[in-house]
């Protein structure tokens, strides 16, 4: 059974996975809407262990949204 990685910021996830002995690419991708924001973390949306890639986009986090 693999590890579930979606939600992880990526930070996290890139542990995890580095631990595991992989070491993934990364892909980042955003809503349309939100291609010129850079705020807000970038978390997991899916690893595709066949090809070793991690697919993230930003999410403006809880705490974020209050300030």
């Amino acid at each position: 059974m693999s590890e579930n990685y979606a939600g992880l910021a990526l930070t996290e996830a890139l542990e995890r996975l580095r631990r595991a002995g992989k070491n993934p690419q990364v892909a980042v991708t955003c809503a349309p809407r939100r291609r010129e924001q850079a705020e807000g973390t970038l978390r997991v949306l899916r690893y595709d262990a066949r090809a070793d890639v991690l697919t993230v986009a930003r999410f403006i986090d809880p705490m974020e949204s209050i300030r």
